[in-house]
């Protein structure tokens, strides 16, 4: 794992060592391990690289690596977890290697390959290749969207790079916010591919590769589609021999996320996908597991007694920090640092904590982030399909009549309840509430076109008052061909898995020199949990029902069987004590109007 930066200018007075230099080291705490630089100065073009060594610890595994032919070169972030198998198919075709990492394998299945080398590759990845021949950039990036890549495209002047902060440094002064990204911010809470922040800057979506030629031209192709997978249902066969063809690739996937020349870990939250990920490992692999867990004094938000008790079961060797206010006092003021541009998630708090914690132990952990999209497991989907099962039939008026009395009423009013029933972790509440009305208040006939209000914090009409104008520039739903359960998950797993959940644990990962891996995430579960029918994601009022029915047979059914809580932290309640004073220094007036 690392980070990787690119320059590419055709301004012949651009020093392209100093720019590339203070993009690449903006990310030391991506790789601290060891730094590397690459100038083409005929072309006016630069790469840089920040390495945290995971595979292959010595000088071989060096970036910028170079063909032996000196035509390729790349700079590279991320993880093959076939490479090995590759690596035999390419010395049966002639290929001399010089180390043992899996960099190596990518640069030359490439050079012999090309850009279809891509398919091949099981893994997250983020990599640039330069051709020097052809004065021609290659960018490509990983199907799920795991590692990240930005570019930006102005005036002559073509930059990439890991994270934005890098793009920043060295183009500082060119780089301009763009009001409509930041209106989607206001409105999600994140920003989806292809924008960025910046006008004339992007990020590369998953699934994708570009070719930039000399001139700045770009080409982008996409070689895998989560939408384009096959829907067709598993025709003929039972739920046990589905479940088995799952748990067959689920080994695989998981055991090969263990490569690695490195301690290795697991984020185990107590819930369904992290105790599943844990289980496999720990029956189907020698490697003894170490788990890591984070807890709260505030019960209602408390998993890490249940993943303590699951560790114990497995035999893992368990480590368990509480968190407080005081962790969230010391992140809250890195958070522009950590994730570059605006992130609304506060769950990036106990991401980045857990973290740290996990980097005093290992180099490497995996997550099991995921699963929610492919396998039906948030509530929110729970509630807008009942939504949409009892308020479809009802006259459109009427649920817009209702929401709008509720917003005409005020949602404070609800704090009254949070005294009787403490696990809808009030104050929290009203935010669901706030939620629960603009559903009501944008109802269209069916839950389709009220979904994105579900999920989003300012509404589109106070963007306007803020911005000026805004449009959603997301699509809809597509419930064409697909029932609402499926059509919430696919557009979950195009704009909010990658651009939320996935970044959030990159950055924090990354901020504290920690690779992080997401077994879930493999291609080949992807492609089979699309296959699945619906009935065997969501089965008897019950969300994941084909993940439960494997994790029963590594697990007592009383250690995983219970309401999810999801990754939360009691924010509203810091934010009204602890965090006072924080609120107080940054958001007072006078500091605004300053800013």
């Amino acid at each position: 794992m690392c980070r990787i930066t690119g320059i590419w200018s055709t301004d012949p007075t651009q020093d392209l060592e100093r720019s590339c230099l203070s993009m690449r080291d903006t990310l030391t705490r991506g790789g601290p391990d060891d730094e590397g630089l690459y100038i083409d100065t005929s072309a006016g073009f630069a790469l840089g690289h920040r390495r945290l060594t995971i595979i292959d610890l010595t000088e071989t595994g060096h970036q910028p690596m170079t063909t032996h032919d000196g035509r390729y070169t790349i700079t590279y972030n991320g993880e093959v977890y076939n490479y090995r198998e590759l690596r035999k198919d390419l010395e049966a075709e002639g290929v001399r290697f010089r180390g043992s990492s899996d960099t190596e394998v990518v640069l030359n299945a490439f050079a012999l390959w090309g850009p279809k080398s891509v398919e091949k590759f099981i893994g997250m990845f983020a990599f640039a290749i330069w051709d020097s021949c052809e004065k021609a950039l290659y960018l490509f990036r990983d199907r799920m969207g795991v590692k990240p890549l930005y570019y930006y495209n102005k005036g002559g002047i073509f930059a990439f790079a890991s994270e934005l902060k890098a793009i920043h440094a060295g183009l500082g002064r060119e780089l301009e916010i763009d009001e409509a990204a930041l209106g989607e911010f206001f409105h999600y809470g994140y920003i989806s591919a292809p924008r960025s922040i910046y006008r004339n800057t992007y990020k590369l979506e998953p699934g994708c590769w570009m070719r930039v030629s000399s001139d700045h031209t770009i080409e982008k192709h996409r070689y895998w589609s989560y939408q384009q997978i096959c829907e067709t249902a598993l025709p003929g066969e039972n739920e046990e021999v589905i479940a088995d063809r799952l748990e067959e690739i689920m080994i695989d996937a998981f055991t090969k996320r263990l490569i690695a020349d490195v301690p290795v870990g697991v984020f185990l939250s107590g819930g369904i996908d992290s105790s599943l990920v844990t289980a496999i490992l720990a029956r189907h692999t020698n490697t003894p597991i170490k788990t890591f867990t984070i807890g709260f004094h505030e019960k209602n938000y408390d998993e890490s007694l249940w993943a303590g008790k699951i560790a114990d079961h497995l035999g893992t060797e368990h480590t368990r920090q509480i968190v407080t206010p005081d962790h969230a006092k010391k992140i809250l003021p890195a958070w522009p640092e950590i994730y570059d541009e605006p992130f609304g998630d506060i769950s990036g708090i106990p991401t980045t904590i857990v973290s740290q914690m996990t980097r005093q132990h290992v180099k490497v952990s995996l997550s099991a982030d995921g699963g929610d999209e492919l396998f039906c497991g948030y509530h929110r989907y729970w509630v807008m399909n009942n939504l949409n099962r009892f308020i479809t039939p009802l006259p459109t008026l009427l649920p817009r009549l209702a929401g709008k009395t509720m917003g005409f009423l005020g949602n404070d009013r609800v704090s009254d309840i949070a005294q009787a029933l403490p696990r809808l972790r009030l104050p929290a509440i009203k935010d669901r509430m706030r939620k629960f009305q603009a559903v009501l208040a944008n109802w269209q006939g069916t839950a389709a076109g009220a979904y994105p209000y579900s999920v989003g914090y300012w509404l589109p009409h106070e963007i306007e008052n803020l911005t000026g104008a805004y449009t959603d520039q997301r699509r809809g739903l597509d419930t064409v061909g697909s029932n609402l359960l499926d059509a919430m998950m696919n557009w979950d797993f195009q704009y909010y898995l990658p651009d939320d959940i996935l970044t959030k644990v990159d950055r924090a990962t990354m901020y504290t020199s920690l690779e992080g891996r997401d077994p879930f995430l493999d291609h080949r579960i992807v492609e089979f949990a699309r296959t699945l029918p619906l009935e065997l994601k969501y089965k008897d009022r019950s969300m994941k029902y084909i993940l439960k029915k494997l994790l029963g047979r590594y697990l007592p059914e009383k250690l995983f069987d219970r309401p999810k809580q999801g990754f939360a932290v009691p924010i509203y309640s810091w934010l009204h004590d602890d965090l006072m004073e924080l609120v107080e220094t940054h958001l007072n007036p006078d500091v605004l109007r300053n800013q």
